[in-house]
């Protein structure tokens, strides 16, 4: 709040002083026409509406000061915002890096004790899962990256969506079954579609990474597929909380966190801003909706099929 306060009150004052003196100023033109006209003479200008040039004059500069200085206000305020933005994605990081690197390190010191074979066939699961979870969350900062310096460029190729999404989800699903939470799969399209392997498996990981997030032991995330008109429709749906329409049109901004107005936020505001930039690299879209009768979100990705068929 203080830094906030740094930001805005030598401007606020600045925009303050210049409105008042813009008031003076037409008070005084106002009540004192005849100083005006003297004003007016003495700098050659000696039409019957000279002073009210002047006056205009002086109004514009002033309304050009107030739009100045207001400018500057909102841009200052964008840039404090998007600092406080970068620090709480820091803050973010730095405890999702966290986590796994204390798990990883107790289950090491584990395996250095007298441990049963089972214990340590547990131990270096553990240790395994919590690695690729911590390279996932590497990839997606140094993806966010490349994205924002415009370095990340598509190179589009054929890709059999069902061939695909079946390798795809047999990879995924064992590491969703071990979070107790069960994954359906429909895949009713035998469509292809200009894009390249490595982005779509990016757009599903974080997708059902962020289903996870929000579902509890015992949920279900759907995936399905669908072909609709000349495009093809990837669904992901969870059981979670949902989000708030007042959150809707903000979700895929980098660094936005669902919940952190509300103290529930968790993961870094990088998953789903990665989401829509490859998607919009694949030349599709992609939306999110809560249902109004039950809990869970839904996540739609839209791609066009290969040549325009459909």
């Amino acid at each position: 709040m203080a830094r906030a306060r740094t930001f805005v009150v030598p401007y606020v004052l600045s925009l303050a002083v210049v409105i008042a003196v813009l008031v003076m100023w037409i008070v005084y033109a106002v009540s004192s026409g005849s100083r005006l006209k003297e004003l007016a003479q003495r700098v050659g200008a000696s039409g019957p509406t000279w002073h009210w040039v002047i006056f205009g004059i002086g109004c514009g500069l002033l309304g050009l000061l107030i739009v100045f200085i207001t400018y500057q206000l909102a841009r200052s305020l964008a840039e404090y915002r998007y600092a406080r933005k970068q620090e709480e994605f820091v803050s973010s990081i730095t405890h999702e890096m966290k986590s796994p690197l204390a798990a990883i390190r107790l289950h090491a010191q584990t395996l250095e004790q007298d441990v049963t074979a089972t214990e340590r066939s547990e131990s270096v699961e553990y240790i395994l899962r919590e690695s690729e979870r911590l390279g996932r969350l590497i990839d997606n900062v140094l993806e966010s990256s490349r994205l924002v310096a415009k370095k990340r460029v598509l190179d589009l190729q054929p890709v059999d969506l069902r061939r695909f999404l079946e390798s795809t989800f047999a990879e995924i699903g064992p590491r969703v079954k071990r979070q107790g939470v069960d994954l359906d799969v429909e895949i009713n399209t035998a469509a292809t579609v200009d894009a390249t392997e490595d982005a779509l498996r990016r757009v599903l990981t974080n997708l059902i990474d962020n289903a996870l997030r929000y579902s509890a032991k015992g949920g279900r995330i759907l995936c399905r597929a669908d072909d609709f008109g000349r495009s093809v429709s990837i669904q992901v749906e969870d059981e979670g909380q949902g989000i708030p329409k007042s959150e809707l049109s903000r979700i895929f901004d980098r660094f936005y966190q669902i919940g952190r107005d509300r103290g529930a936020s968790s993961g870094t505001g990088l998953g789903l801003f990665i989401v829509s930039q490859l998607v919009e690299q694949m030349n599709g879209s992609v939306r999110a909706s809560s249902h109004d009768d039950r809990p869970g979100a839904v996540f739609v990705v839209e791609l066009p099929i290969a040549g325009g068929a459909g």
